[in-house]
């Protein structure tokens, strides 16, 4: 019965879908940012130019392989790169906390240059990066050429694997810090007269709910943009390739998600999922909870069905303390979208007492004995010491 209520739910929400939002762009995209699941597409598997979308993964490996103060220094022919620039000079230094500025604001072709040769040493090394990162986050259909998105006929990707990569670098606070910020300042060795860099993204400027991602544009890849917005609680990526209004589209997809959706709370983080077994621990299992509350977003007016699986950690053992990852929660919903939440201890639990553990176990005989040998051996030893002290009295020298 309930299985029916689901489907007949789910075909309610469908109709009351209908097509999806009208969008000009070639490929477009939505995407639920919590769980990966994508809420509606358009071409969204199509290979196509992403321009100056590139740098959100330039961005990512920037941030995820340099410190905050590392410097990144202008190589000697920076100057040839074309395109958007920051104006960079040979051997000028700017720090990475301002160089993320610089990309995703100014979309600084030289600065990608000059990042790619200080992560990696070179373009195509650089390059062989971008594309790992790439599938480790889920990517099928990309390949990257080069680190800022200049036209090539070899460098392509998708609606999908863009919002999967914008996705998984907004979950960098120095990433999405960045990408929020309509202009910044940064500090260079060399050109004191340009340091102010300014958001490309003007949806910035006239809707609240927006936090920036990237813009891109070059005439075989059209308009494109990929961008986030949180309203009611949560947050969607969007992505519009070869657009004729990309601001339009964008607001769309939005407006979109946000009226069709709702989001349902599944579990919270105080509901107990599984009892986790501890190794020589003073208990033998610790709660697991989810490290934070577990919610699906769904069409309106439908139930949703859902499927909770639970992995420990392949050895958990004492001692533990309280929040400590013991595993990992999965949940699927009907149409397969996944989520992944750490599963945390609910309380500390210690090693257990030499005494308690010399008396558990499958022989605790042998326990019983190890522990009398332990006190007789000290006991021994007490004994041993008194006597030496008792002679060196009576002793004459």
């Amino acid at each position: 019965m309930r299985k029916l209520l689901i489907i007949f739910g789910t075909a309610l929400g469908a109709l009351a879908l209908g097509k999806g939002p009208d969008v000009s762009a070639a490929s477009a995209i939505v995407m639920d940012a919590d769980s990966g699941k994508v809420l509606f597409q358009k071409n969204a598997d199509f290979p196509r130019f992403p321009a100056s979308t590139t740098k959100v993964m330039t961005g990512l490996l920037l941030l995820e392989n340099t410190k905050r103060e590392d410097m990144i220094v202008g190589p000697s022919d920076v100057e040839s790169v074309s395109g958007s620039k920051m104006h960079l000079k040979p051997g000028e230094k700017v720090a990475a906390k301002d160089m993320i500025y610089a990309l995703m604001l100014r979309s600084a072709n030289d600065g990608c240059y000059a990042v790619a040769l200080h992560v990696a040493g070179s373009v195509p090394a650089f390059a062989k990066m971008m594309n790992q990162r790439a599938q480790e986050i889920g990517c099928t259909h990309t390949n990257f050429h080069n680190p800022n998105g200049l036209d090539d006929p070899l460098h392509m990707t998708t609606a999908h694997d863009l919002a999967l990569i914008a996705r998984e670098a907004m979950k960098n606070p120095a990433f999405e810090e960045a990408v929020h910020t309509t202009s910044h300042t940064v500090t260079r060795s060399i050109d004191q007269t340009d340091t102010l860099m300014v958001n490309h993204d003007k949806l910035l400027l006239s809707d609240p709910t927006a936090e920036g991602i990237k813009t891109g544009w070059t005439i075989p890849a059209g308009h494109c943009f990929v961008g986030s917005s949180t309203r009611n609680g949560y947050r969607v990526i969007t992505v519009v390739l070869k657009s004729a209004d990309w601001k339009g589209d964008t607001e769309s997809l939005w407006n979109w998600a946000f009226d069709n959706h709702d989001r349902e709370l599944i579990r919270k983080s105080t509901d107990t999922i599984q009892q986790v077994t501890v190794d020589g621990g003073s208990v033998d299992t610790v709660a697991a909870t989810p490290a934070r509350d577990i919610y699906l977003t769904e069409p309106k007016g439908t139930q949703p069905g859902f499927r909770i699986t639970f992995k420990p950690m392949p050895q958990v053992e004492a001692p533990i303390e309280a929040g400590q990852r013991v595993g990992t929660i999965l949940v699927t919903d009907d149409q397969g979208a996944r989520i992944y939440v750490p599963a945390i201890a609910t309380q500390e639990v210690p090693r257990k007492s030499i005494a308690a553990a010399a008396t558990t176990g499958w022989k605790p005989w042998f326990g019983l004995t190890l522990l009398g040998g332990t006190l007789y051996m000290r006991g021994k030893s007490k004994r041993t010491k008194l006597y030496a002290a008792r002679l060196a009295k009576t002793r004459s020298y």
